[in-house]
């Protein structure tokens, strides 16, 4: 339990100071470009996004899963190689097709000539992401997470370099220029760290041991695959279903709120860097452990996503007042109300996200993860449609992502309790949910001095029911105490 504890700490703190990184590039290139023109950065991100999710195939979890119980180092590049070919498969055929057809796409579906040439760099671009993933798989399932949470940070800054000087000069089209050049080095950094330590036992498949690795990655890949098809299409589907009928501004105030919250996100991916090579192991070896073990780090890190939710959320008016300036400010104005059902939809997909690392591919339950990713998109189109008559198109689509979330999160519940005889979320956790969205929306007060009154009060009583629920115990900040202390050599 104190080892998947410690790495998670360092993994939120390396995916902190990449979030930090990443807010800054943000609400720079917001400051640069104007909100038409962030509007069609968003809009071409969304489309080449929801496409090249098709390459994914689920390998970059399966691969994980099979590395973190190789029996020895040279079944590691038998893995790489295998994922990688079947991959390309796919990519080679995407990329090509999403280059010569971008024209298509911009002038004929979405009606905005200006995103073709994004396209074509974008498909380029899919040439070098393919490797991405299941290079960190490499990195992740054999437990280097130091070298995995350092890139993170490093590759972060990186990207500062990269995009705004490109994006200062090109505007729209130097987004998408330093997009591919980010990709490019990413890709050759994971290379020299993923295989480094292993360059004297790259061996390749056999045509044997190929089919038997097909075999095995297979037979969870495909659910994970379905899934990540229909989670990128779930987070690009306000701006991708927007954009058919809205203008580019429209699309840019919804896409700056999303930008917003989906930042929470940062929290369950640091989680699953580790979940998921590490409980994969426990599930095969000790389904006890692996119970008490989830079930103990599980409240903790809910706990910390409340508390970040809830703070961002409580602040979002005054931190994108500081970070994007007066003008922007009210520029993006109308997106401020649509930050807190983001929010909702975003942290509990971060649930799902765990669980599914967590739970559900060690487990390899994936018919039940198929159906709770069905869920999660057939009920946000659902929502949309019912309730755009009396909302709007912004403010139904934000709820219609919360409502999605919600039922593909209630079903994931169910079924393990159903197939685990395992509860993960009581109800202390749903009086911890309610608790910290009402919170966020108290956040919308427009008085400043009472704004800051009340948040006291309000954050005493958030841990208050975090502390009496046990599910951050002294025990535990004397660890975290320790350990922050010991990475700087000022422990006793």
């Amino acid at each position: 339990m104190r080892d998947i504890t410690k790495w998670q700490i360092v993994s939120f703190i390396s995916r902190g100071m990449a979030m930090a990184f990443g807010l800054v590039q943000s609400f720079v290139i917001l400051r640069i470009l104007t909100q038409a023109q962030w509007g069609i950065v968003q809009l071409a991100i969304s489309i080449g996004g929801a496409l090249g999710i098709y390459q994914h195939l689920g390998l970059a979890s399966a691969s994980t899963r099979e590395i973190s119980s190789a029996k020895n180092d040279t079944q590691i590049f038998k893995i790489f190689v295998t994922s990688v070919f079947i991959r390309y498969i796919v990519t080679f055929p995407l990329a090509f097709g999403l280059f010569f057809f971008s024209d298509h796409i911009a002038l004929n579906v979405y009606h905005h000539p200006e995103i073709s040439f994004p396209l074509k760099i974008y498909a380029v671009t899919l040439l070098f992401q393919g490797f991405q993933s299941i290079l960190n798989s490499v990195i992740s399932g054999t437990m280097r997470f130091k070298n995995l949470f350092t890139y993170q940070v490093v590759i972060a800054f990186v990207s500062i370099l990269i995009f705004i000087p490109l994006v200062y000069v090109y505007k729209i089209n130097g987004y998408f220029y330093a997009f591919l050049i980010f990709n490019i080095l990413s890709t050759s950094a994971l290379s020299i760290i993923a295989f480094a330590p292993l360059r004297n036992k790259l061996v390749f498949p056999s045509w044997g041991d190929f089919k038997v690795l097909l075999k095995e990655i297979f037979s969870i890949s495909i659910a994970i695959y379905f899934m990540k098809i229909i989670y990128t299409n779930w987070e690009k589907f306000g701006s991708n279903v927007i954009g058919l009928f809205s203008s580019a501004e429209t699309i840019a105030i919804y896409g700056f709120a999303l930008l917003f919250a989906k930042k929470i996100m940062n929290i369950s991916d640091a989680v699953t860097d580790v979940n998921l090579p590490v409980l994969s192991e426990k599930f095969v070896n000790n389904i006890k452990d692996f119970k008490e073990t989830f079930s103990d780090n599980f409240s903790k890190v809910f706990s910390l996503i409340i508390i970040s939710a809830v703070g961002v959320t409580y602040w979002a008016p005054q931190i994108i007042y500081v970070l994007a300036g007066s003008k922007k400010y009210f520029e993006y104005f109308d997106s401020l109300h649509l930050i807190p059902p983001l929010i909702l939809a975003f942290i509990l997909y971060s649930i799902i996200n765990i669980v599914t690392a967590s739970i559900f591919i060690p487990a390899k339950l994936a018919r039940e993860m198929t159906v709770s990713f069905v869920f999660l998109i057939a009920f946000t189109a659902l929502s949309f449609v019912g309730s755009r008559g009396f909302l709007g198109d912004l403010t139904s689509m934000a709820w219609a992502m919360a409502c999605g979330a919600f039922f593909s999160f209630w079903y994931m519940g169910f079924s393990i309790k159903k197939n685990l005889k395992f509860v993960f979320f009581s109800v202390n956790h749903y009086s911890l949910l309610i608790q910290g969205i009402i919170i966020c929306f108290v956040g919308e007060l427009n008085i400043l001095w009472l704004k800051s009154l009340v948040f006291v009060p309000l954050m005493f009583l958030l841990l208050w029911n975090i502390i009496s629920s046990k599910f951050v115990t002294k025990e535990d900040f004397v660890l975290a105490k320790d350990k922050f202390l010991s990475k700087f050599g000022l422990h006793k």
